[in-house]
């Protein structure tokens, strides 16, 4: 696979984590919900919010770490070629 569609692949990761985030600011109390109802709403809500910020951190997290593999099979690579360039054939 090319280095580049590793870190396209990365940089897509990164990106779904902006939209965890934007899923997470989506879930707003507004305090429209009264009665028996109120307190498993509020529940809810606060699950989902800690479930978009660790997906969010995780898709970073992720991203970003393909993105470094990715960059390190580059030098990798380059340090390769210019070995071979180097060392006189046989």
């Amino acid at each position: 696979m090319p280095a580049e569609q590793v870190r396209a692949l990365g940089r897509s990761l990164v990106g779904r984590a902006a939209t965890a985030d934007d899923v997470r600011a989506r879930l707003i109390d507004e305090g429209e919900v009264e009665g028996p109802l109120r307190v498993p709403v509020a529940l809810f809500l606060d699950c989902h919010h800690t479930l978009a910020d660790a997906l969010a951190g995780e898709l970073r997290w992720l991203g970003t770490t393909v993105i470094g593999i990715a960059d390190a099979w580059v030098r990798f690579d380059g340090g390769l070629l210019a070995s071979s360039r180097r060392e006189p054939a046989p």
